[in-house]
């Protein structure tokens, strides 16, 4: 294979990718890791560096949210300290339960969730947009998200925003919080695999630089071009099209 194709292929896969996920506050790691080892790159070193790209590209949006005063604390705080709680009880429920019984109850609530997004509601409906979400339905959104994390070894992005979702929250609100929690994850996961030698420097450069600029990149264009009405459709699209992948992984 050769090297310089093969990086020239990563680098555009890597900011196409980032910049579409970064566009709903999703970490584009489950569809990158694929692609990299359809284009040559060992299983275990495409692990990593999907990994970091997805800590990368979601920080970047993340910044950006920050700098431009956009980001709710008060949203987030509990989903993040809530998900890092449970995630150990997830973990060591794991040892107990199927993993691929817990894999098809996701990937359903994924696609109920995703579809009822795609559903109009009716204008009276009260959601987010006009309030802010009490703190126990985000502590109980977090450590849900916290749970699934440890039982799947998944980041908690996707139960998060369709959660989110199901609770009517603004999808830039939506965006901003998975964004916000999901590099934690993402980079603890990357950080295993480096230790255990699985990584290459040049593969890292590379997905890094496209990372941080398809995350900033699709950040900037969501809030500055796209309705919200259009970000929640993406939202919702990409929970069942996830859905529909970790189903198509369990019955191949």
């Amino acid at each position: 294979m050769d090297n310089n194709i093969s990086l020239y292929a990563v680098f555009f896969v890597t900011l196409g990718l980032n910049y579409l996920f970064a566009m709903s506050g999703k970490g584009a790691a489950a569809f990158q890791m694929p692609i990299f080892v359809w284009l040559g790159v060992p299983l275990n070193t495409a692990k990593s560096v999907a990994l970091l790209a997805n800590t990368l590209s979601l920080s970047a949006v993340t910044f950006d949210n920050f700098r431009a005063s956009r980001l709710d604390l008060k949203l987030g705080l509990p989903i993040i300290i809530f998900s890092f709680a449970f995630a150990p009880v997830g973990a060591y429920l794991s040892n107990f339960i199927d993993r691929d019984v817990i894999l098809w109850l996701f990937a359903l609530f994924l696609i109920y969730a995703g579809t009822t997004a795609l559903i109009p509601k009716s204008s009276n409906a009260k959601t987010c947009h006009d309030r802010h979400p009490k703190v126990v339905y985000l502590s109980l959104i977090g450590a849900i998200a916290g749970l699934v994390s440890g039982l799947l070894a998944v980041g908690g992005g996707g139960i998060i925003a369709a959660l989110m979702l199901l609770l009517g929250c603004k999808a830039k609100k939506i965006s901003m919080i998975t964004a916000l929690a999901v590099p934690f994850a993402s980079f603890s996961g990357f950080v295993t695999y480096a230790l255990g030698g699985h990584i290459s420097w040049l593969m890292l450069v590379t997905v890094s630089t496209a990372a941080l600029l398809g995350g900033y990149a699709g950040n900037k264009t969501a809030h500055s071009m796209l309705p919200n009405r259009v970000i929640k459709v993406g939202i919702a699209v990409l929970s069942i099209v996830f859905a529909i992948k970790i189903i198509f992984d369990l019955i191949r």
